[in-house]
């Protein structure tokens, strides 16, 4: 059985959110023991069956006409049997069912330029109102979607989930390591608008260029963006019709599904490669299927992307593609598909899948959008400064979580963001990130690069490059004709576009060593073709470097040095124009 955490630190936190915490932690531990659950939950729905009984007699002697008693203040019937309410009738807190225990207050959003402070007072009294949350993730699906026998977790927000189950021969095969990781993942505490590591964003009356900018700025410093969404209530069945009409994926379509069964042992052994071929009807026959736990991944949506209001985002493809075809042409025929068939994806989960700690190949901006369903999306923040050697020390620590929680704790600072339909997160590059699903769901997402977050992009591909098969998903090393065309964008940069010093050498560091940068399970020994823009692109970088730097030994150390989650400074785009004038020239 996994150890779980006695304690987590509380400071920051006000006396009502201390409070609220602790009393979370208690009814946590009362319902691990199934007996004292038992009683806690026998008590609450005699304590609930009570309330409603009054209810009722106080209807009736007002329906007779009689005056309500005088001890008793009057209140909206239709409030009194209502399960959550915003002031509920005084009982015992300790007889409470934990689904309805505390309920955690609506989510409160800052506006984007404060973005980790605590909102002003008019804006937190200004922000939309959200239903309760529901708390209760099993009922609906125990015995429907997964095993009547699985197990049960709450979360540090009062959220109950099931854990992993999959019986063979009588034993759960699931409990000692993916009901085990969901476990750990549920010991971390939700992440609040006032977070450090997490920007919290409410967009609504923004312009495109203020969301823009407070996205990059977050991106670029290294924290994940949560833009929430609608709460939607009524979201559609997830079924062949809605994903053929919506998004024209075709239930015959052949995909890659992660299943766990049918090869449970190569499961268990190597979480990494659990594939087997079928199409989306087939996964979709067996998403009720209790005995299966599935996921596709990486299905191809290449016709969506980025939200209009948002698609300048993509650096990679705006300035890198879309601008550099007339200084460097497209002749040879040797680019390669990759770099605009997988921007954008979609993905398909059964319930109760989760995802281990990993972060996503490429070194991208990753984004995703939640359709149908919910994810507790679970970031791992480094406490200490950000360096190649300490992020690929601290992410090997995940191969064995039981054994390290410990060192864990000290290493990583975890939130858990729970992505709710209509929420829109954005990941910056090498996010080391685990993925709970607690019910069926599909979500769209993709990915890019930004000029600001080159520096972590760098980062990401070489530990790609050490420990790729721990660490990382499906990788394309197509990106690398990516950072050759962003480079050759550089001489003819809009000066609205922000440079900076690290995001910049990284750039130009996987230009010029692409050979360091190929991921260490390239099993189809895929190596970039020289083409027209490699020539040009090594040459750009080569000049940037000596502007600065003067050569590459200086410009490496310098690169190194420090918390290298920070972008740098900005750069001078005068000092930049000197030394790239002639690349910008026509005689080029």
């Amino acid at each position: 059985m996994l150890p779980r955490f006695k304690y987590y630190d509380l400071q920051g936190l006000t006396p009502e959110e201390k409070h609220a915490e602790q009393k979370k932690r208690w009814l946590t531990r009362q319902m691990q023991d199934p007996e004292k659950a038992e009683k806690i939950r026998a008590k609450g729905r005699t304590n609930k069956q009570a309330q409603c009984q009054r209810a009722k007699l106080l209807k009736n002697n007002l329906d007779q006409g009689a005056a309500p008693p005088r001890f008793r203040r009057q209140r909206p019937l239709e409030a009194l049997c209502v399960q959550h309410v915003s002031h509920p009738i005084p009982f015992n807190d300790h007889i409470i069912d934990p689904v309805l225990h505390n309920v955690p207050p609506p989510r409160q959003t800052a506006d984007a330029v404060v973005m980790t402070d605590p909102p002003p007072q008019h804006l937190a009294d200004a922000t939309r109102h959200l239903s309760p949350p529901d708390l209760d993730l099993i009922s609906d699906i125990l015995g429907i979607q997964v095993l009547q026998q699985s197990g049960s977790v709450t979360w540090a927000d009062g959220r109950r989930t099931v854990l992993p189950c999959i019986m063979s021969r009588g034993i759960d095969i699931c409990e000692d390591n993916d009901a085990a990781m969901v476990r750990f993942l549920s010991e971390f505490l939700e992440s609040k608008p006032t977070s450090d590591n997490v920007a919290h964003i409410e967009h609504n009356g923004m312009s495109r260029g203020l969301l823009q900018q407070a996205i990059s700025e977050a991106l670029r410093h290294n924290k994940p963006v949560l833009i929430h969404g609608s709460n939607i209530n009524d979201a559609p069945l997830l079924d062949a019709e809605y994903l053929d009409n919506n998004f024209g994926i075709s239930p015959l379509m052949r995909v890659t599904i992660h299943a766990f069964p049918p090869d449970v042992t190569k499961r268990v052994r190597d979480f990494t490669h659990p594939h087997k071929t079928g199409t989306i009807q087939q996964f979709l026959n067996d998403i009720d299927n209790p005995s299966k736990i599935q996921c596709i991944l990486d299905l191809p949506l290449s016709h969506m992307g980025l939200p209009q209001e948002l698609h300048l985002l993509d650096h990679g493809l705006i300035y890198g593609w879309n601008q550099t075809t007339v200084d460097c042409p497209v002749r040879s025929g040797k680019v390669h598909p990759d770099n605009f068939t997988t921007k954008s994806w979609a993905l398909l989960h059964h319930a109760v899948f989760v995802t281990y700690p990993h972060h996503d190949a490429d070194g991208a901006v990753m984004f995703v959008r939640i359709k149908i369903g919910i994810k507790f999306w679970v970031v791992f923040c480094p406490i200490h400064k950000l360096s190649h050697t300490a992020l690929q020390k601290g992410q090997m620590l995940f191969a064995d979580f039981a054994k390290n929680w410990e060192e864990i704790k000290l290493t990583w600072r975890a939130e858990v963001i729970t992505l709710l339909e209509g929420d829109l997160l954005f990941q910056p590059a090498g996010q080391v990130h685990a993925v709970y699903t607690p019910k069926k769901s599909f979500v769209t997402g993709g990915k890019f690069f930004n000029y600001g977050s080159l520096h972590l992009t760098e980062i990401s591909r070489y530990i790609n490059a050490k420990k790729v098969h721990f660490l990382t998903n499906q990788v394309h090393e197509s990106a690398l004709e990516t950072f050759q065309r962003m480079t050759i964008a550089l001489p003819r940069l809009s000066p609205s576009i922000e440079l900076y010093h690290r995001a910049v050498v990284g750039l130009c560091l996987m230009v010029i060593n692409h050979h360091k940068y190929i991921a260490s399970n390239n099993d189809h020994g895929y190596i970039i073709a020289s083409s027209e823009s490699t020539e040009r692109a090594v040459s750009i970088a080569t000049a940037i470097l000596r502007q600065f730097y003067k050569d590459m030994a200086t410009a490496q150390r310098v690169y190194r040095s420090g918390d290298q989650s920070d972008p740098g400074d900005l750069i001078s785009r005068e000092d930049l124009s000197t030394c790239l004038r002639s690349f910008s020239s026509f005689a080029t």
